[in-house]
């Protein structure tokens, strides 16, 4: 009898919770939907992206496919609209106008550093990059690309087509298959590592530095924009990742402070040769997060452009074909030695990585955080409120017919032939600004800027451009490139930060010699 009088009171507590909790549920999804159907919204702003969901927003639909929501809204709303997105409320602004209000906006009315600083500041370190101060962070740009010099570059090139191929020396021969974005990551971080980061960093991968990259790597993920410090493992592996590099840094620029070794071609030596403009030496953990910041440009760009480059080789073998045959016309013979004043000839080569670059850019958005009260779009009209974020969306820009003729077709020839409208799209005096770095030396309204625009343009374009040509002119020679049967090109996988190929994404290559 006790049990059962027990059962008695507990089960209506339990049915009346579950209507109290359904009802709960039911007036907020209410209020969330009447709100946006009912109350009028302010007509000097965006319209506003219908979603069913409080909180999330459309943030579902936009993680699965970024893209395609963002040509369904411009669609049904145009060039400027905004959505809901986990809390935050994103205005999207299209096309080569949007382009150069979001990336040319003065910094007193949107930042970068507050848009991202929260999550970059947990895997580059602090007091660099968005962490610092904007003056000092555009000394520290002016410090790396005055690294990147021409001497460098020269002396890059040998290198970077030496670890090509002793990358692929132990692949099974005569054919073989190999996952597309793996294989060029683990290769791109070699050929980085070399380059940029100095001869200690390239032996110590095999040590723990590529684990603690890739746990670094952990914290640029979409959740960590969302919720840049969560009491999650993967964010505690990503704070002593950082801490382990930092000091891996800092024993290397010691070692040769003490030693007094100024022998080495690398960025790493050229940072510890520099000072602020008032003529204080750069911190050993400024030159570290530095170092971190460039790994991660330098490896992420490289890395997924060159596997989506594969993958799209692999379906044209005519292109591959062309490509040696242009190596045979301009260079002599597939045996010439890869330099870089010979690269700069490879005309299809860079035309190839352009329109790769163009399908599939590794940040399809960047972003900006409204810090002024309201910042206004003038040739719309528009209204953006504070704290709202404002979006350029190159990746969809740059797949609009509205500048590229047939834009889902991968056609290098566009760029040689100069017969696209982008051609005639790269115009406005922004191009020749300098914000401490030097020359910014494209404009922000051209719809093809896979590295950004304005103040905040990737700086290791140039070095960029250099690596992946270095290494697609040496993978040609090396092999004959095909995708598996009755398979194409994979699509994307928007689930990182970094837009990379779907998985499997296997290539198959056979030994050419």
């Amino acid at each position: 009898m006790a049990i059962l009088s027990l059962i008695t009171q507990v089960v209506p507590s339990i049915t009346s919770v579950f209507l109290y909790g359904t009802l709960s549920l039911v007036v907020v999804f209410s209020i969330h939907i009447l709100s946006q159907l009912v109350v009028p919204r302010d007509p000097n702003q965006p319209k506003l992206v219908f979603s069913w969901v409080p909180f999330l927003g459309n943030g579902v639909e936009f993680g699965m496919n970024p893209i395609g929501f963002i040509q369904k809204c411009q669609k049904l709303y145009g060039d400027v609209f905004t959505f809901k997105l986990v809390g935050k409320s994103v205005t999207v602004c299209l096309g080569a106008d949007g382009n150069q209000f979001v990336f040319n906006n003065k910094q007193n009315l949107s930042s970068a550093a507050e848009a991202y600083n929260d999550m970059t500041k947990h895997v580059f370190g602090f007091d660099v990059v968005y962490d610092a101060p904007h003056s000092v962070f555009m000394e520290q740009k002016r410090f790396i690309k005055a690294g990147l010099t021409l001497e460098s570059f020269r002396a890059h090139v040998p290198l970077i087509v030496k670890e090509t191929t002793e990358f692929f020396k132990d692949f099974k021969k005569p054919t073989g298959y190999m996952d597309a974005y793996s294989t060029f990551s683990k290769l791109i971080i070699c050929t980085a590592s070399r380059c940029l980061m100095g001869k200690e960093i390239r032996s110590a991968l095999h040590e723990g530095v590529a684990d603690l990259y890739y746990d670094l790597d952990q914290g640029f993920q979409p959740i960590n924009f969302m919720f840049p410090n969560l009491p999650l493992p993967s964010y505690r592996r990503r704070d002593v990742a950082r801490e382990k590099m930092a000091e891996l840094y800092s024993k290397i620029i010691r070692r040769r402070k003490e030693e007094n070794d100024t022998s080495n071609n690398d960025l790493l030596q050229a940072l510890i040769e520099s000072t602020y403009k008032d003529g204080t030496p750069i911190p050993d953990h400024h030159i570290a997060g530095m170092m971190i910041a460039v790994l991660f440009g330098g490896q992420h760009t490289s890395a997924t452009t060159s596997a989506w480059t594969t993958l799209e080789l692999a379906n044209r073998p005519d292109l591959v074909q062309a490509l040696r045959e242009e190596q045979i016309a301009k260079l002599g013979s597939l045996k010439a030695d890869l330099t870089f004043e010979n690269l700069k000839e490879l005309t299809l080569m860079e035309a190839c990585i352009k329109e790769t670059l163009r399908l599939h850019p590794p940040i399809f958005q960047m972003m900006r955080k409204v810090i002024a009260d309201k910042v206004v779009f003038e040739k719309t009209g528009h209204e953006i409120p504070k704290n709202d974020f404002l979006c350029a969306v190159p990746g969809a820009t740059q797949v609009d017919e509205q500048y590229f003729n047939e834009p889902l077709t991968y056609n290098p020839y566009r760029w040689i032939e100069k017969s696209d409208p982008v051609h005639q799209m790269e115009v406005g005096e922004d191009a020749n600004a300098d914000y401490g770095f030097g020359i910014v030396g494209i404009s922000s309204r051209s719809p093809f800027l896979p590295f950004g625009a304005g103040r905040h343009r990737c700086i290791g374009e140039q070095f960029g451009y250099l690596q992946l040509k270095a290494v697609m002119a040496t993978v040609i020679r090396l092999y004959d490139l095909s995708l598996e049967e009755g398979k194409g090109v994979p699509e994307s996988d928007y689930t990182s930060m970094v837009v990379v190929p779907k998985h499997p994404a296997n290539v198959v290559y056979t030994c050419r010699e």
